[in-house]
């Protein structure tokens, strides 16, 4: 009977007769798994060759691996659309010999939207006590214009400022630190870079001008501390896009900037207050998807300003029991070049070169937000505004704010909101441009002056 189970195992491995006939004996069991081993290894070397592979963890991913996704569906209406200026669609970048022809025109009518704002897979992990890895796939609804170029796009849309990024890697970073044992970590990877306080998808304040103005998503070295008195810090640096000087292609290590702040908890209270500086602003997502795009520099080689303009922020906030607020301050320390007309082969006049610059931007924002339940559901109130100066034709002078989102059920959240714009004054004195062909584009030195009223209603699901 034992004989009958051992010729039946050995044909289930797999050999022959004339094997069986001479071997009358039980082999070696760890043998034979050895060999087949160094069969299939052998095969999966020549199936995979070329091809990257996954990892074996002792016991498996579902201890070291978390993933988990976040999807947030947002519906717009307006009386007008609170993106004041968009491109001309009759602007022809290949026509310029024509008379008086904007490449910025005043939006109006009504305007409604829906739109996948963003569709996030994150995936996290521990690969030992030293080092963690994390990274993430974005997806969104939204389009760029019609023609734009560069790794940022202005997006197709009346309500959204937020430029689109065309790659679906949103972060993928590795962070080595065991603060167990030191307070000093090292993060290498794309990220968002430590500068502003924000949260890159948020209910309307995604749109705020002042996360707008500091959000930097690239593949960045960050050296920094986190000491258990509440202190923290770091120095990171990065690539940026390349300049005006470099024919809009050569990239070098030319950015980065300094983070230092403080956090302190007691109870169900918490205050947090941090600082930073970066070396060139026109690095930010926002800047760049118009300094990277054709369209708007009026060139075929874009690229930024070739002279950098550091800026600086200051950001707080507090929780005092259900109470909240935070606050934010950006300021740039030089003037710098609008990228309206910057690549232009021929420079404007002295004249026209001051109203084409922007001229130390400020912007400021405060929110403060009351955290209570309803039926047993979780929500929050929240009243803000926003406020910037010399930024005329961008983005808007005020914003004003309101909105509320309830958890309605576990992993799921309804908010709505209400927001309303200003944008700046309209000035009569508007700049004609004279291009290389003998022509003139003309712009406007201000605003539009108008006021726009929007409703948003976002749908948000987490799953884990």
């Amino acid at each position: 009977m034992k004989l009958k189970t051992i010729v039946a195992s050995l044909v289930a491995l797999g050999l022959s007769g004339s094997v069986l006939a001479m071997q009358p004996y039980m082999m070696d069991p760890s043998f034979q798994r050895d060999v087949m081993r160094y069969q299939v290894n052998k095969l999966d070397m020549i199936l995979d060759r070329n091809q990257p592979g996954g990892f074996d963890q002792p016991c498996g991913w579902t201890c070291r691996i978390n993933i988990s996704g976040w999807m947030n569906t947002d519906a717009y209406l307006a009386n007008k659309p609170p993106v004041f200026l968009g491109l001309n669609p009759a602007f022809n970048l290949n026509d310029l010999n024509v008379e008086n022809l904007p490449v910025l025109q005043p939006t109006s009518g009504r305007a409604s939207d829906l739109i996948l704002n963003n569709a996030n897979l994150f995936v996290d992990a521990r690969v030992n006590n030293w080092v963690t890895a994390n990274m993430s796939v974005v997806y969104s609804s939204l389009s760029g214009i019609p023609g734009s170029t560069g790794p940022y796009n202005i997006a197709n849309s009346l309500f959204v400022y937020h430029p689109l990024n065309r790659t679906s890697i949103d972060t993928a970073y590795a962070t080595i630190g065991n603060f167990q044992a030191s307070p000093i970590y090292f993060r290498v990877g794309k990220e968002y870079i430590p500068f502003g306080a924000y949260d890159p998808y948020g209910f309307v304040t995604q749109e705020n001008p002042t996360q707008l103005f500091t959000e930097i998503t690239a593949t960045a070295a960050q050296l920094g501390f986190i000491i258990p008195n509440g202190l923290y810090g770091s120095v990171y640096t990065f690539a940026g896009n390349p300049k005006l000087s470099d024919g809009g292609s050569t990239r070098r290590i030319q950015n980065g900037g300094v983070d230092l702040g403080w956090g302190w908890r007691w109870f169900n209270s918490k205050f947090n207050l941090n600082a930073g500086y970066l070396a060139n602003i026109a690095d930010t997502n926002f800047l760049s998807s118009y300094y990277l795009n054709s369209l708007i520099e009026v060139t075929t080689v874009p690229g930024l300003p070739n002279e950098k303009a550091p800026a600086y922020d200051v950001n707080a906030d507090v929780t005092f029991g259900p109470f909240d607020a935070n606050g934010h301050y950006v300021a740039t320390t030089r003037n710098f070049r609008k990228p309206i007309l910057l690549g232009l082969p021929a420079a404007p006049p002295p004249e026209t070169i001051s109203s084409l610059t922007f001229k130390k931007p400020k912007l400021w924002g405060l929110e403060v937000g009351l955290t209570f339940p309803v039926v047993a559901h979780q929500s929050r109130l929240a009243i803000g505004y926003q406020g910037t100066t010399q930024l005329a034709g961008l983005l808007p002078k005020n914003r004003y704010y309101i909105d509320y989102m309830v958890n309605l059920a576990k992993w799921f959240d309804l908010g709505i909101a209400v927001f309303q714009d200003r944008d700046y004054s309209f000035s009569e004195e508007n700049i004609s441009v004279n291009d290389p062909e003998g022509g003139s584009l003309l712009l406007s030195s201000d605003g539009t002056g108008n006021k726009s009223t929007v409703g948003q209603l976002r749908a948000s699901i987490k799953f884990a």
